[in-house]
């Protein structure tokens, strides 16, 4: 994929104006309340929405869901120094952004930590791509107000934050846990209106930055800069298992076929898919098939036994199972709960 420039940007986003197009036909604004935004997509560009909840000044919530039918730019313009909490269900995107400029990559199904002191810059998404996430936007200084004496307490790379060490912070997480799905689900399920629903999504917001931080504690988190450049051959290869994998969820090829269609060996293959995907062939597979599930029980109206089948499952049993351990409830649960809307 070609580094985004902000020479082809179809869409701008400015912290003070919000989303605007170079064509006519421009993104549809509307809000719901004092503290909600929601832009809705051109028809010219895809479908879905993009939607900005303002907790209060510095920290806001982002929840995106859209589909773009061609390669689409975004230029972010005049947007404060601020600590992204990011959850990644689905989707993949790049971005240029910072000073000095700095390549970011984020995929489905990861968690990211970025700070950056001139978030400025472009972001690019493929044609056909879902992009679906929730962000926490947050200021330095409206995060460390939660803290204040406990500084110390932080995971080290927060504390360099709080340091002004270096100009910019990346970290790429492995997964997202089923207790960060069920949060990530309430935040978009939101039954609430008014104060309720303010206090209820600050409340969620809270809970996954506590969830992030824990990790960030922790091992297991990567410095995007120090991954190896992939040669742009092997992206296309990648990119184009993948989208094997994807159009043959209910019987799909053997790793062995995969790799020898693409001409990689199967280790370089599962290496190349956990520097694009964070996850193995495997691994992609699995979360794939149960992510189309729960589309499929939520927007096409199937039921549990209809989904198993169709996404590749000859067993219910093991179905529910890895459907509960991924998302924290149940594939009946989900069904009736649709059905009940």
């Amino acid at each position: 994929m070609k580094k985004p420039t902000e020479n082809h940007d179809v869409a701008r986003y400015s912290w003070k104006d919000g989303f605007s197009t170079i064509e006519k036909e421009g993104f549809f604004h509307s809000q719901s309340n004092s503290f909600e935004h929601c832009w809705c997509c051109p028809k010219r560009l895809g479908q879905g929405m993009i939607r900005r909840i303002t907790i209060r000044d510095g920290f806001e919530l982002w929840v995106t869901d859209f589909q773009f039918r061609r390669e689409a730019c975004f230029s972010f313009q005049d947007y404060p120094s601020l600590l992204l909490f990011g959850f990644y269900l689905s989707g993949h995107y790049e971005a240029v952004v910072g000073k000095p400029k700095r390549s970011l990559e984020f995929c489905g199904e990861q968690q990211y930590f970025l700070y950056m002191n001139e978030p400025d810059g472009v972001g690019q998404v493929k044609a056909g791509t879902q992009l679906r996430s929730v962000s926490i936007a947050i200021s330095p200084e409206v995060f460390f107000s939660y803290f204040k004496d406990d500084i110390g307490l932080l995971p080290p790379v927060l504390q360099e934050v709080f340091k002004e060490q270096g100009d910019s912070i990346f970290r790429k997480i492995r997964g997202i846990t089923p207790a960060m799905h069920i949060a990530l689900r309430q935040i978009v399920d939101c039954p609430y209106n008014g104060v309720a629903r303010k206090l209820f999504l600050e409340s969620r917001s809270l809970e996954l930055m506590a969830y992030q931080l824990k990790q960030l504690s922790v091992s297991g988190t990567t410095h995007q800069k120090k991954e190896h450049v992939m040669h742009p051959g092997d992206r296309d290869r990648t990119e184009f298992a993948k989208n094997l994998l994807l159009s043959n969820l209910d019987a799909p090829p053997h790793l062995d076929e995969l790799a020898a269609v693409t001409g990689m060996s199967h280790p370089k293959l599962n290496r190349c898919f956990r520097q694009m995907f964070g996850k193995t062939v495997f691994q992609y597979l699995k979360d794939e098939r149960l992510r189309q599930a729960r589309t499929m029980i939520e927007n096409q109206g199937l039921t549990v036994t209809e989904t198993a089948y169709s996404v590749g499952y000859s067993s219910l049993s093991h179905f529910a199972k890895a459907y509960k351990h991924h998302f924290g409830v149940s594939p009946g649960a989900d069904f009736r709960r649709k059905k009940g809307c």
